[in-house]
């Protein structure tokens, strides 16, 4: 599974995700992020400190990303990961979820917009796309 994922999402500097949260409503938010993936499977999505993301985080850990292949003519995969989320403030966490893209919008990985939305995946589940490889489904030992 680990293999699968980083062929998928680091073919680029960061790769797109649907980032879904329970709101402090009660209800669930699905937005689109960019995140980088760590060698131990913790994906890492950059974000303003200040977002309804991060209260909803704040509120409740609980997220569910989507993210991968999504050009069905190509043979891929795309990941459905449930995990639990932490806002993070670390100075290493910034450095090593920044990427180029963020100059937009931060002036460096020490502005105090700028967040980290930890995940950590409890379970990650594979599918084909476009007659890629089968399903499969990980799930964090504990």
């Amino acid at each position: 599974m680990e293999e699968r994922m980083f062929r998928t999402l680091r073919r680029d500097e960061d790769f797109l995700c649907a980032l879904a949260t329970a709101g402090t409503d009660g209800r669930p938010h699905v937005r689109y992020i960019r995140a980088t993936i760590r060698d131990d499977l913790t994906i890492l999505c950059p974000t303003f400190a200040s977002t309804q993301k991060v209260k909803d985080v704040d509120a409740c850990e609980h997220v569910s990303l989507t993210c991968g292949d999504t050009d069905a003519s190509v043979a891929g995969s795309y990941f459905q990961i449930a995990g639990r989320a932490v806002v993070s403030r670390s100075d290493a966490d910034r450095v090593e979820a920044w990427t180029q893209r963020l100059a937009r919008w931060f002036s460096g990985p020490e502005d105090d917009a700028y967040a980290v939305l930890v995940v950590v995946p409890e379970r990650i589940v594979a599918l084909p796309i476009g007659g890629g490889p089968p399903a499969a489904v990980w799930e964090r030992s504990i």
